[in-house]
């Protein structure tokens, strides 16, 4: 079994995300090498291979400890990806990116006035010039991108114009929608998007993309779209909601303590042990487990028509217990199953690669 392994490489952050789930920032903590050699050596003992994905916090603010852990895991079967702003990538920079191999996911959350908005700053200044910079930077050494899209009340009117600046960039191989949970900062700054609304303009964006290709224009896929492709045009089933579901994910923050998914940390009942625990290995199976059973999928998933598709809603958000938090996500994921159904690029979802 494939793992994944989130390093929490620093909690600083030069932005204050209104709703950042890890309240980047606001108490400023480094990783340690000593820390991550540990968590990647419990990778290599648990699983057969795996992705490290550099988190944060902004990750570019540790690049250090980025590089080490890239030169210890190179010649193995590891996969590295960094999720960042992109406002600190300049040509340099983006050079060292190519250099080490890593794949790019890049946080934007719309056109400027919603994207400033939403993302300035540490002292209010709008970030979003500077993240088109560093895309532009990463496009010029020929290094493709994901945006990752937190969708709340804010911005999802925003989602074709998203889209179309995705499509201008020329580099964007695609969007993921992050649908807002009440964690960190968003649980008292922003709010979720109305269900019905939320499917309207996630419509309009997904016809947007279809608008563009048509024209010319670069294709802009959404990563749920081309994973229900990738199932429907194999006669497959999607078996678990996430890597959580299925137990091959762990997040190490930079205390090195280990939690089983990025939007739980901090749930004292969602503590896995700590890097240095002894024997934490011989026991990792059974937590992960553990975990899992305190969130099942709500009734209503289990007689869902679209549930071998679907996989059933977030656990975390299941856990936050907002009202509304599920609803969106069910109407929003029916959005995404409709729009692969009725057609598309059949090979759409070769050039990725997507768990089931």
């Amino acid at each position: 079994m494939r793992g994944e392994l989130v390093l929490w490489v620093t909690t600083d952050c030069n932005l204050r995300c209104r709703y950042c789930y890890a309240s980047g920032g606001e108490d400023p903590q480094y990783m340690s090498w000593e820390v991550a050699k540990r968590a990647l050596d419990l990778m290599f003992g648990h699983f057969d291979g795996f992705d490290v994905q550099f988190s944060g916090g902004e990750p570019l603010l540790n690049m250090e400890l980025v590089e080490k852990v890239v030169e210890y895991t190179m010649r193995r079967e590891v996969r590295h990806q960094i999720q960042t702003n992109a406002t600190l990538i300049d040509k340099e920079v983006a050079r060292w990116i190519r250099k080490l191999g890593i794949s790019v996911g890049v946080s934007l959350d719309g056109l400027p006035e919603v994207n400033d908005r939403l993302r300035p700053f540490a002292d209010g200044r709008g970030s979003t010039a500077a993240a088109i910079s560093g895309i532009e930077s990463l496009r010029a050494e020929g290094i493709r991108v994901g945006l990752t899209c937190v969708l709340s009340a804010e911005n999802a009117a925003g989602l074709p114009g998203l889209v179309e600046l995705a499509s201008y960039l020329g580099n964007v191989e695609g969007i993921a929608l992050d649908l807002l949970r009440p964690i960190g900062r968003a649980e008292e700054d922003v709010k979720p998007a109305d269900p019905d609304l939320a499917v309207r303009f996630v419509n309009a964006a997904l016809r947007r993309a279809e608008e563009l290709a048509l024209m010319g224009g670069r294709r802009v896929k959404f990563r749920e779209v081309e994973r229900i492709r990738y199932l429907l045009s194999r006669g497959l089933e999607r078996r678990y909601r996430c890597p959580f579901d299925a137990r091959r994910y762990l997040v190490v923050d930079p205390r090195g303590r280990i939690w089983p998914c990025p939007s739980l940390v901090g749930f004292p009942e969602f503590y896995l042990g700590d890097v240095f625990e002894e024997g934490f290995a011989d026991e990792l199976g059974d937590r992960l487990k553990r975990c899992r059973e305190l969130i099942p999928p709500p009734p209503r998933c289990s007689a869902c028509s679209e549930r071998r598709l679907c996989g059933g809603p977030c656990p975390a958000r299941i856990h936050a217990g907002r009202s509304g938090g599920s609803e969106i996500e069910c109407h929003v994921r029916r959005a995404f199953i409709d729009f692969a159904r009725r057609g598309g690029r059949e090979d759409a979802a070769e050039q990725i690669r997507l768990p089931v």
